[in-house]
């Protein structure tokens, strides 16, 4: 069976903003946030009734999802939390520049670890085991539900997420798949 996947990325917060790296900090959104998602969803532009909600546990997606779809029952997914900057986290480009290991992290085209954070294929595989289970879930769902023609999953995520997963179904590289705040990218699998 084929299902559509409609995968969100929150809206800003204040330290993306400020172009901070935030991953494990459980940052709200900013009120320009709120209102750019607010106003997306009032033109439209997100699917109006997805069979099933995937939502990382971190405010910023939470909130996220509660502007597009207020009172929908959600499936929260600890995996689809965002990578760990580690000692890059909450800081932005003129606090590290100059730091030697943030050069380090540059040159490697963003393909070396984080200092005390997570490298990018230990995030993937995260990211992966996280749409394992909603591919479980879905199949779960689809099989004890009346069929339809058009299935319809939301996930509410990160960028890294979105990214992640698109690379992962898709292909190609990772940073190729990267999407601004409050917008979306679509896959469609088979399972």
């Amino acid at each position: 069976m084929k299902i559509n996947i409609y995968l969100i990325r929150h809206g800003k917060t204040k330290e993306n903003e400020e172009k901070r790296y935030v991953g494990i900090t459980d940052t709200p959104l900013s009120d320009t946030g709120r209102e750019k998602i607010a106003k997306n969803k009032e033109s439209g532009i997100y699917p109006a009734d997805p069979d099933i909600i995937f939502v990382s546990p971190m405010k910023r997606c939470m909130e996220t999802a509660e502007i597009i779809y207020p009172g929908r029952e959600i499936v929260y997914v600890d995996d689809f939390k965002e990578i760990n900057f580690g000692l890059f986290e909450g800081k932005n480009y003129q606090e590290l520049n100059g730091d030697k290991r943030y050069q380090e992290w540059i040159d490697s085209n963003g393909k070396a670890p984080f200092p005390e954070g997570e490298s990018l294929e230990g995030f993937s595989e995260r990211i992966m085991k996280g749409f394992e289970f909603l591919k479980d879930y879905c199949r779960d769902f689809y099989t004890n539900s009346q069929d339809s023609d058009e299935r319809i999953v939301a996930v509410v995520a990160h960028g890294g997420t979105v990214m992640a997963i698109k690379s992962s179904v898709e292909g190609g590289e990772y940073f190729d798949h990267m999407i601004d705040n409050g917008m979306f990218s679509r896959v469609e699998i088979c399972i």
